[in-house]
C-alpha cells in the first residue's frame, strides 16, 4: 500500500497528475483544489489512497491527511465510490463538506456531479454520527497554526477520541519525532 509520495509533478492532464519519484512515475487522480495549488515541475508531498476493484486499480492524491480521512469517510457510504468521493472533494473545501453534513444540507450534495437526493441523504445520515457535531468538526476554527498538528488532531477526532484527551496527548508529542506518521502513532499509543 502506498500511503504518500514525495516527488516532482512531471505531467498534468485533466484531473490527473504524474509524480516522478526516483525515476518512477505514479499516475494519480486529484481534485480541482489540488490542481489550483500546484503546477507542473513543482516538488510536492501527496497523501494517497489506492482503490482496487475487479476492473481497475487507481491511486488518488490529497494535499493533507484531513482530505484523505474525509475521502475515506465518503467512500464508506453505500453508493459513493472513489471517483464520486474524489469529485466531491475536488469541487468543495473540506470545511464546506463537513458543515453540510453537520447542517444536514441535502441541497449542498445534490448540486454536485453524480449525487442524487438519495445518495445525498445517505451521506448525511451515515456520516453525521461519525464526524460528530459541527463544533467538534470544524477544527480549522481552533487551528494551532501548525498544519501537521491540526492534521493529527483531526485524524484522532475522526477515530472517535475525545477532544480534551486529544489536546492533552498532542501537547506531549516528543520533539524527536519528525514525521506525521510517527507522531500520530505515538499519540495512538498514548491515548487513555
Amino acid at each position: 500500500m502506498i500511503s504518500s509520495l514525495t516527488g516532482k509533478i512531471s505531467k498534468i492532464t485533466g484531473n490527473n497528475i504524474e509524480i516522478e519519484v526516483s525515476g518512477v512515475g505514479y499516475w494519480l487522480m486529484v481534485g480541482e483544489g489540488f490542481l489550483k495549488k500546484h503546477n507542473e515541475g513543482e516538488e510536492v508531498k501527496v497523501q494517497t489512497y489506492m482503490a482496487v476493484s475487479e476492473n481497475d486499480m487507481s491511486l488518488y492524491g490529497f494535499d493533507s491527511w484531513e482530505e484523505l480521512n474525509l475521502f475515506k469517510l465518503l467512500i464508506s457510504v453505500s453508493g459513493v465510490g472513489p471517483r464520486t468521493a474524489a469529485g466531491i472533494l475536488g469541487s468543495k473545501q473540506s470545511e464546506e463538506i463537513l458543515k453540510a453534513i453537520g447542517d444536514a444540507d441535502v441541497d449542498f450534495f445534490e448540486k454536485l456531479k453524480g449525487i442524487g437526493k438519495k445518495t445525498a441523504q445517505r451521506i448525511i445520515v451515515d456520516l453525521k454520527s461519525k464526524v460528530g457535531g459541527l463544533g467538534e468538526l470544524d477544527l480549522r476554527k481552533e487551528s494551532t497554526g501548525d498544519k501537521e498538528e491540526d492534521d493529527i488532531v483531526l485524524s484522532l477526532k475522526q477515530l472517535g477520541f475525545d477532544k480534551k484527551e486529544i489536546e492533552k496527548v498532542v501537547k506531549k508529542i516528543p520533539e524527536k519525532l519528525e514525521t506525521i506518521e510517527d507522531k500520530l502513532s505515538w499519540c495512538l499509543r498514548n491515548m487513555e
